[in-house]
């Protein structure tokens, strides 16, 4: 149906508007985040592809532990199923070992030591994500705003609101005893972790407030709007009972875990932008640091 109604058009359309309508249109992507490969995009097409390390796989993996065809995905018109190869170190859908099956959208699965998933994107979000505005901007890890990025927005926020005297508030969530886990399960159940706890807060937050990766285990978010104390205290338990109800699962062991979060409000006065930022993190690092040393697990504002 889709191609008769483009079909159509491209008759009365200039060859421009003919490649805007193309690249409006979303594609299945296979989306790496962890591993050798990190951060490379791969096309899915219709039919099927195979996965692996030999040079006649579709998606050729930089990874001594995938086998030279590892897996195939067949994409159909209304569906997307992964098959295992007979390989020799399995491979993993949401932590589970599979033979056939099929992949959902945003499920994480894994092959040797690469963690993958398959995403909707158009081309123009590609193009950007393969531009250099998208690496400078973009922690590859969590897919949000690193920090530095964050803070050049959040600080545009931060002169408008001083100008228009309007209250501001800053989140800071870490995660508890993540270097314990890290010691525990290794560094590559850290990452994946770290990825899934992003896409829980995304997935949570209000869709106008800015999410930003902070640190190693920290997240940060600047909250957008009329903002009251009450209000972003239950936004911040939202994420934390979150949290603590989910599983981050790898094909090696499941983790629970919880996290701390401190929270700020305060209305910025006179002085530099820069160093009002200053201010605002250090209170809501501070609120944070209190949190995790009165037994985590817990949302405290600076006082």
């Amino acid at each position: 149906m889709h191609e008769n109604k483009l079909s159509n058009r491209k008759e009365t359309l200039p060859v421009d508007d003919d490649n805007d309508i193309k690249a409006m249109f979303r594609h299945p992507y296979l989306v790496i985040f962890i591993g050798r490969d990190r951060g490379k995009h791969f096309k899915i097409k219709s039919g099927t592809m195979t996965i692996g390390r030999s040079p006649q796989a579709d998606i050729r993996l930089d990874d001594d532990r995938v086998s030279g065809i590892h897996c195939a995905i067949k994409l159909t018109a209304d569906n997307i199923t992964i098959e295992d190869k007979e390989s020799k170190n399995g491979t993993f859908v949401d932590s589970r070992k599979i033979s056939r099956v099929h992949l959902p959208t945003g499920v994480p699965f894994q092959v040797g030591r690469s963690v993958m998933k398959i995403e909707y994107k158009n081309e123009a979000e590609i193009q950007y994500e393969q531009s250099l505005g998208h690496k400078v901007s973009i922690d590859a890890l969590s897919g949000i705003f690193n920090r530095r990025h964050f803070i050049n927005l959040a600080s545009k926020e931060l002169a408008y609101a001083r100008r228009y005297e309007q209250t501001v508030a800053i989140i800071i969530i870490g995660i508890d005893n993540f270097e314990r886990i890290n010691d525990t399960y290794g560094r590559s159940i850290g990452d994946l972790l770290v990825n899934q706890l992003a896409d829980l807060i995304r997935e949570k937050k209000r869709a106008e407030d800015l999410l930003g990766r902070h640190g190693g285990k920290t997240f940060i978010i600047w909250a957008r709007g009329e903002v009251e104390r009450e209000g972003i205290y239950r936004q911040c338990e939202r994420f934390r009972e979150a949290a603590e109800r989910f599983k981050f699962c790898h094909p090696e062991a499941c983790v629970e875990i919880t996290i701390s979060i401190g929270f700020h409000l305060d209305k910025p006065g006179n002085g530099k932008v820069k160093l009002l930022m200053e201010d605002l993190i250090d209170k809501a690092d501070q609120a944070l640091n209190m949190a995790k040393k009165n037994g985590a697990n817990q949302t405290l504002a600076f006082s």
